[in-house]
């Protein structure tokens, strides 16, 4: 199976579906297959996450694992289920995994793709998804593609770096019916500061428990961007700078987004955003003062406001 041709913009580099640009994600992944073996990934798994996410995968399954890379994860999976189908889009990491061990085994099948390109019959029991490149509206959406191609649940460990995407994706899968489980789990120090690792665990079962539309339900926007991704614009600020913000957050799919300049710069700057979100993306965001700072807030779906 070949990897899914990503659809282009025009005057954006977004496939909108996956909430951010995956060309520089998925290259990157092809360049570092090159100077990885079957570690790849291992600095992002500690003991405690690796415990957490296999006390998810019940023992004697069908598992989906998203995102196999060189088959780090795979192989302690392996030990549990009763068959696995690694799915990955970069060749090179393929190309690892199949060369490695963990291709011997014949629970372990390997197919090249995303998760849109596997068939609507084809069906697991769990889907298993190790930080995904993918965010905001992006993770929903792939949330919901495997939602329709598991019988049991979808677990996904995903970075918890300050965004709200994790937040904002459990409250979605909530809304659509399914029974969530999230919580941070903390691993043992590394490196020569000591500081602690995080990730976070969401399980979803798929199973309708109190579904509150039969709609699908996507992320919603931030009311408040205090724990919104921040950014610094220098004074006085580049040429461009206000649109290629306004398309930075339309392509990264986030709720909103912080931005500091320095004070005799701010209300030029906001009047900027302003003209360049209502040139751009009237219907999807809006732009607010906060003091010193300006932010870029996504819209509801279906909103039409485009003031402060």
């Amino acid at each position: 199976m070949h990897a899914r041709t990503q659809q282009k913009v025009p005057g954006v580099r977004i496939p909108y579906e996956y909430g951010v640009p995956l060309d520089s994600a998925l290259a990157r992944r092809e360049r570092l297959a090159d100077k990885y073996d079957i570690d790849f990934g291992q600095e992002r798994i500690f003991p405690e996450l690796l415990d957490a996410l296999l006390a998810e995968v019940p023992e004697g399954v069908d598992v989906l694992e998203v995102g196999a890379a060189t088959g780090f994860l795979t192989r302690p999976l392996l030990q549990r289920v009763r068959t696995l189908t690694a799915l990955e889009p970069s060749a090179g990491m393929l190309r690892l995994l199949l060369a490695s061990d963990v291709a011997e085994s014949p629970k372990l099948t390997t197919r090249q793709g995303m998760v849109e390109d596997l068939s609507a019959a084809e069906a697991y029991d769990v889907a298993v998804v190790t930080f995904t490149p993918r965010r905001g509206l992006g993770l929903s959406r792939l949330l919901t593609e495997l939602a329709r191609r598991v019988r049991d649940r979808v677990v996904m460990l995903l970075d918890e770096d300050g965004t709200l995407d994790w937040a904002y994706l459990a409250r979605a899968a909530a809304l659509q019916g399914h029974d969530v489980n999230l919580r941070i789990v903390c691993g043992g120090e590394s490196g020569a500061e000591e500081v602690p690792r995080r990730a976070v665990i969401l399980v979803v079962r798929v199973a309708r428990v109190c579904p509150v539309s039969d709609q699908p339900q996507e992320l919603e926007p931030l009311e408040w961007a205090d724990d919104a991704r921040q950014i610094e614009v220098p004074f006085p600020p580049p040429r461009g700078a206000a649109t290629r913000l306004v398309r930075y957050v339309l392509a990264g799919g986030d709720r909103a987004m912080r931005v500091d300049t320095d004070p005799r710069g701010v209300e030029r700057l906001y009047g900027n955003l302003r003209t360049a979100v209502h040139r751009i993306a009237r219907d999807r965001l809006t732009v607010r003062r906060h003091g010193d700072s300006i932010q870029i807030v996504r819209l509801p779906k279906g909103s039409d406001d485009t003031g402060t």
